[in-house]
């Protein structure tokens, strides 16, 4: 309500601004914009921060893809750019929002991929992109397609028309349309159809960042490397929030330290902030009723900060909340608790390396850790932008965000209580997308998995990896991947690295915003490369960072046998670096049918069974049955020549070469040493070290031969044991 006073001073004073009015009028009132409960919706005005996100939503050739754990805003960052896109002009822009939860979109519900068409063609025909006209009969066709004309029609009717299709609730609908992709990448189609006209924004839960990260020849193309993870707040931007509706509202907090207590509290999490402020407004309301209107501004007091502190329903609510985040994934649970355990026993800012993370986590889940690589595991970088674990920039190792985390994690005794049930209470939730490989522009599997992918591209920060390879595993391939699936990428540079002054010179180099991927192929140089060489080019990434402030650059160095120098220090962890390995593995059943369903090859089981047990899932194998089904058009008849590989000498001499078990006299004695002992029986690593000390006579030898052969990729893993992998075992018998 305006009184006279109000009035006269806003006309006179107001200069027509909102913020006058609002701050002039508000005091006086009742009103709450905070949202008591965190599914409740947001006014556009209570949207703080994601200036950035907002921008690359906005811009034609910025993001595709946003994601984040429940309740941090995704949806309001979506509804907020799709007003301000529709508002920058009015009748040209249009926006269509489309939550496939609510459309029961995806894997698991009543409607599949291909059904968002007809939603489409629904929202687009109520936005008057689409004609409201049925078809004759005569000539029909798809809805995908008709959608497609459609929207090409309308923009063509335009130069000013523009169209931006909000797709939120994604994962179920990735998971449906994988892993060919058919729908969505005629979504992502959209986009180069039309010279960026239309844009077609996906946003989710964590296992969106993942379906992403695919190949270049995947649904996001040059976008692929570029999702917005929507995390906690900038302290800024945080800040806001929480101060200038309360003081538009006439209350003003009595000390800044007071503020900090309270985004400290909700962990910088706009919805946990959102959640408290609506208490805290409610609080003064009353305060103000009991002493008189007064005059404005009220203070906030440290006692008001603690009243709503206490609040059971509050505390409850932002455990339950914090809580809905970890069960994205069962293995982000265990591995909080896991944190959360140590702090409470050594202190919040002891920190747990990726191993010893990883083991902890193993003794109480195994089921959960023991398939996920190393690289997936190291990749915690969702954890961190969910806000839950602080960053690992300097590769020191892991540890909560702050006590604040601690706290909603739970007490010392739910802490326990939670570990002591993984094992019970977890499940599996596995994503085909991890295990899932790039295609290089022949058709062949990347060596890479998307996983190792992410992990060798970094999260614009400065990292080192090291890739262990083998020429049976694709060593030979990796740089030219990373080329194929970064090289495209806008932002991205991929400088050509020869001799040593040029690395030196590419590891500082670099402009504002760029991000660098500095390529070192010690396996295809024409002559061998020192030991020392190789090595001093970790020192030297370690130690040279980029000169121009906004450059973050990865540096991938990729190394075969003829470094076990290096790959002693790394796997053994002997050295202090923050370079990590990458260690290039064989296929499993899930990527070699993912592989055979894309490029349309070997797609019975049977086949599929056939090509896993004749190859062992080696990328050289592998890659020589692509090659064979290119040449002959047969499967069966590639299968038949697959199987003549355990009957040629030579040909088994040449591909256990290939693997780097004689690359050392050590190693081919410990794998004999193996064979001897356990033929094709089961075995635990504690085995196979005594196994091979009795041999050589040198238990820590021996640990680090058996750790090297691991690396190889020479055993299978069933649970907790192991076996030799067969294909090597009989060209080993066979070449001698």
């Amino acid at each position: 309500m305006v009184d006279d006073a109000a009035l006269a001073y806003l006309a006179a004073r107001g200069n027509r601004q909102v913020s006058a009015a609002t701050q002039t009028l508000l005091p006086l009132s009742g009103v709450n914009p905070y949202i008591r409960e965190k599914r409740g919706r947001i006014g556009g005005e209570m949207f703080y921060g994601g200036d950035a996100e907002r921008k690359s939503i906005l811009d034609p050739r910025g993001t595709q893809v946003i994601y984040g754990g429940r309740g941090l805003g995704k949806s309001a960052l979506l509804a907020d750019a799709g007003e301000r896109f529709t508002e920058q002009r009015p009748g040209y822009h249009q926006t269509v929002y489309v939550n496939l939860d609510q459309e029961n979109i995806g894997k698991g519900s009543s409607r599949g991929p291909e059904a968002l068409w007809s939603v489409l063609l629904r929202e687009l025909t109520v936005a008057q992109v689409l004609e409201d006209r049925p078809q004759g009969r005569g000539k029909r066709q798809e809805i995908s397609e008709r959608v497609r004309a459609g929207i090409r029609t309308w923009l063509d009717g335009d130069s000013r028309r523009r169209l931006l299709i909000l797709l939120d609730k994604c994962d179920q609908f990735f998971e449906a349309d994988a892993p060919r992709f058919d729908q969505t990448k005629k979504l992502k189609g959209l986009g180069s159809d039309t010279k960026d006209a239309a844009k077609v924004v996906f946003a989710g839960l964590h296992s969106v960042q993942r379906f992403s990260k695919l190949a270049s020849n995947g649904p996001f193309g040059h976008l692929a490397q570029t999702p917005k993870v929507i995390g906690p707040l900038a302290p800024q931007s945080a800040a806001e929030l929480l101060v200038e509706p309360m003081r538009a509202l006439g209350f003003e907090f009595k000390d800044l330290d007071l503020v900090n207590r309270v985004l400290g509290y909700c962990s910088y999490q706009p919805f946990l902030l959102q959640m408290f402020g609506h208490r805290l407004v409610e609080l003064m309301h009353r305060k103000r009723t009991r002493r008189g209107a007064g005059e404005p501004p009220y203070e906030v007091e440290v006692a008001d900060i603690e009243i709503v502190e206490s609040d059971a329903a509050l505390r409850d609510g932002i455990s339950a909340a914090f809580k809905d985040t970890l069960s994205l994934d069962h293995r982000y649970d265990v591995i909080a608790n896991v944190l959360a355990y140590h702090a409470r026993h050594h202190g919040l800012e002891v920190r747990l390396s990726d191993t010893e993370l990883r083991e902890e986590c193993e003794t109480y889940w195994r089921k959960g850790f023991e398939q996920l690589d190393t690289e997936g595991f190291r990749d915690l970088s969702e954890m961190v932008g969910l806000g839950i674990l602080a960053p690992n920039h300097d590769g020191l190792g892991w540890h909560l965000r702050g006590p604040n985390a601690l706290r909603m994690i739970g007490t010392s005794h739910e802490v326990e209580a939670r570990l002591l049930r993984a094992e019970q209470d977890c499940e599996l939730q596995e994503s085909i997308v991890q295990e899932g490989r790039p295609e290089l522009p022949d058709g062949r599997p990347a060596p890479l998995t998307n996983t190792q992918l992410d992990d060798l591209l970094g999260e614009r920060s400065n990292r080192t990896r090291v890739v262990l390879g083998t020429t049976a595993s694709g060593v030979a391939d990796v740089a030219r991947t990373l080329r194929t699936i970064a090289g495209p990428i806008d932002g991205w540079t991929l400088p050509p690295v020869g001799k040593p002054s040029v690395y030196k010179q590419e590891l500082t180099g670099g402009r504002p915003r760029e991000r660098r991927v500095v390529i070192s192929d010690f396996v295809n140089y024409r002559d061998p490369v020192r030991p020392e060489t190789c090595r001093e080019a970790v020192d030297l990434a370690e130690t040279l960072l980029p000169a121009t402030p906004g450059v973050t650059r990865a540096v991938v160095l990729v190394t075969d046998p003829a470094q076990l120098a290096l790959w002693r220090s790394l796997l053994t962890g002997s050295e202090l670096t923050s370079a990590a390995p990458v260690v290039l593995r064989r296929h499993d059943h899930r990527s070699l049918r993912g592989w055979a369903q894309r490029v349309e090859m070997f797609h019975t089981e049977d086949r599929l069974d056939r090509l896993h047990e004749l190859t062992g899932g080696w990328p050289l194998l592998v890659d020589r049955a692509h090659r064979l089904h290119e040449e002959l058009g047969d499967p069966d008849e590639v299968l038949r020549r697959l199987a003549g590989l355990r009957a040629d000498r030579a040909e088994a001499r040449a591909f256990v070469e290939a693997t780097g078990v004689y690359a050392e006299p050590l190693l081919a004695a410990g794998y004999r040493a193996l064979d001897d002992e356990f033929k094709d029986c089961l075995f635990d690593i504690e085995g196979a070290v005594t196994a091979v000390a009795l041999k050589i006579d040198d238990e820590d030898e021996a640990r680090w031969i058996v750790n090297c052969l691991n690396a190889l990729q020479v055993f299978d893993r069933e649970d907790t044991q192991l076996r030799l992998e067969p294909v090597l075992r009989e060209c080993v018998a066979l070449g001698g």
